[in-house]
């Protein structure tokens, strides 16, 4: 044998690939009839407030989902053959002009929704949020529909000159009537992150909030059925909404605001999944990775690991059905 049939193309892995697995890069197809989940990704981070870097984390999370394997034995759930799954790529952001942006997103997901798709969202900054939910709204023909938001931070800041920001998406829902504000749930907020007038504003709006200290005494379980209760009664479906900073920088330092006192990453991957297995679950997005502010690649993981969840969760709808 030749010395030279040791050497492998540059852009392959070092490491032979176990015949024996089966990996979420396997189940993805192209063609979107017939597909249960569609991945979007949205690299855009223009309108973050403090750090940057999310733009890069759609690719990021993909290469951290794709390695994992189909098969999940905390659950028995088996993807393959059970879920199909269709990567529909990225949006074509103009990183430029946030109104252009928010307008495709929207279109996009409108248009998804509207084909029977559930939907796992890579972006991106959350002031993506306003796009998403909006376009969510569109694809179901206006229906009222719940928002389960894990984050530190309420992100119900007014527009500053009118400046639309990662603070600014669930205030702008509020005012225009996108989204009611006993339909929303936010887990995971924090003492510190968040001013007395935005907690107010809550407040009026009737948004039921979770402190992050509440999720770590009464445990994830209790958490979701709480959650549920408000964004899935009265509703067409709820999206989830999950800003990488809920979690305690120890699991997730590579966002734009690391929260001490944040979750735990069993906690968030436990409540995404019993989430995503509920039938009234229209999809998840992903905001607020930032892989130049990750070194070691903890928050990525945790990323990838959180949409895997996701995949899992639905796959269990579908093992029911």
């Amino acid at each position: 044998m030749s010395p030279f049939a040791w050497l492998r193309p540059p852009d392959q892995s070092p490491v032979p690939p176990d015949p024996h697995d089966v990996r979420i890069a396997d189940l993805i197809r192209a063609d979107p009839v017939g597909a249960h989940v569609a991945l979007i990704g949205i690299p855009f981070d223009t309108t973050v407030i403090g750090r940057r870097g999310a733009r890069e984390a759609p690719a990021a999370i993909r290469r951290a989902l794709y390695r994992m394997t189909a098969f999940d034995l905390e659950s028995g759930v088996d993807l393959a053959g059970l879920l199909h799954i269709v990567d529909l790529g990225d949006v074509a952001v103009v990183h430029t002009d946030v109104h252009e942006t928010h307008r495709r997103v929207s279109a996009v997901i409108a248009e998804a929704v509207r084909r029977g798709l559930r939907l796992l969202v890579l972006g991106g900054d959350h002031g993506l949020s306003y796009a998403t939910i909006r376009g969510v709204r569109e694809g179901l023909g206006g229906e009222p529909i719940g928002v389960i938001q894990f984050d530190a931070h309420h992100d119900l800041r007014a527009p500053l000159e009118g400046e639309i920001t990662s603070g600014t998406p669930f205030r702008r829902l509020l005012e225009e009537g996108l989204l009611q504000g006993p339909h929303l749930v936010q887990i995971g907020l924090l003492g510190g992150r968040n001013s007395r007038a935005y907690y107010e504003i809550a407040r009026q709006h009737g948004v039921h909030g979770i402190p992050a200290a509440r999720v770590h005494t009464a445990g994830p379980e209790s958490i979701v059925q709480t959650a549920l209760v408000h964004a899935a009664v009265g509703t067409s479906g709820f999206w989830i909404s999950l800003d990488m900073d809920v979690f305690d920088p120890a699991y997730a330092p590579g966002v734009s605001a690391p929260s001490p006192g944040g979750l735990i990453a069993f906690q968030g991957l436990t409540m995404v999944r019993q989430l995503a297995a509920h039938p009234a679950c229209l999809g998840m997005e992903l905001v607020e990775t930032a892989p130049p502010l990750d070194p070691d690649g903890r928050t990525v993981a945790l990323a990838g690991a959180l949409a895997y969840r996701f995949l899992v969760g639905q796959g269990e709808l579908r093992r029911q059905r």
